[in-house]
C-alpha cells in the first residue's frame, strides 16, 4: 500500500490502477473483461489467430499470425468497437492497430 494525501493508505490495487491511468492503459477489469469476451466478438474461428496484445490510449493492438487474419480484423474494427463499446464503456476502444507476427506454432 501507498500513502494517499493526508496519510490514509491506498490499496495497491488502486495505487496501479492510477499508475495505468496515467500511462493511458485502461481500467485492470475492463481490459479482463474484454480479454475474456475477444472469442465472442471476433469469432470463435478467427479468435485463435488474433491476440490482444495492448489497450493504450483508446488503441487496440491486435497480433494475428498471417496477414489475411489482419485483413479480417480491420474489417472488423467497427464491429469491435461497437462490442467494446457495450461490453466496457465508450472511449475505451477508439481504434484498432494490427500487427503480423507469425503464427505461435513457428515460434
Amino acid at each position: 500500500m501507498s500513502a494517499r494525501r493526508g496519510g490514509d493508505p491506498q490499496a495497491l490495487r488502486d495505487a496501479l490502477a492510477g499508475v495505468g491511468r496515467d500511462l493511458g492503459l485502461p481500467d485492470p477489469e475492463r481490459l479482463t473483461a474484454l480479454l475474456d469476451a475477444w472469442p465472442d466478438i471476433v469469432g470463435h474461428a478467427l479468435a485463435p489467430h488474433a491476440h490482444v496484445r495492448s489497450l493504450r490510449d483508446g488503441v487496440l493492438l491486435v497480433a494475428v499470425d498471417a496477414p489475411a487474419f489482419a485483413t479480417e480484423v480491420k474489417y472488423l474494427e467497427a464491429h469491435v468497437r461497437e462490442a467494446a463499446k457495450a461490453l466496457v464503456g465508450a472511449g475505451v476502444v477508439r481504434s484498432l492497430r494490427v500487427v503480423v507476427q507469425g503464427s505461435r506454432k513457428q515460434r
